[in-house]
């Protein structure tokens, strides 16, 4: 049995794919994701990092999570 005072742990693995450019992919749409939590095997593709973010969020609190683009300063 967990102990109360035991910390509360969430795993997560993300995975990033490129696509090459020859398979006939835009280049904004190369990249691509799956996030997985491992404590239930439970996965979720994505192709925007935002999308991760709410899935993790289904398990862990990310408050106001905001993602900036490198070109939004």
């Amino acid at each position: 049995m967990v102990s109360p005072d035991s910390p509360r742990v969430e795993s997560f693995v993300l995975r990033f794919v490129h696509d090459a450019p020859d398979q006939g992919v835009l280049p904004s749409r190369a990249w691509h994701g799956v996030v997985i939590h491992v404590q239930t095997n439970e996965e979720k593709t994505f192709a925007h990092f935002a999308d991760a973010v709410a899935f993790i969020a289904r398990y862990v609190p990310v408050g106001d999570f905001q993602l900036r683009m490198k070109d939004e300063g």
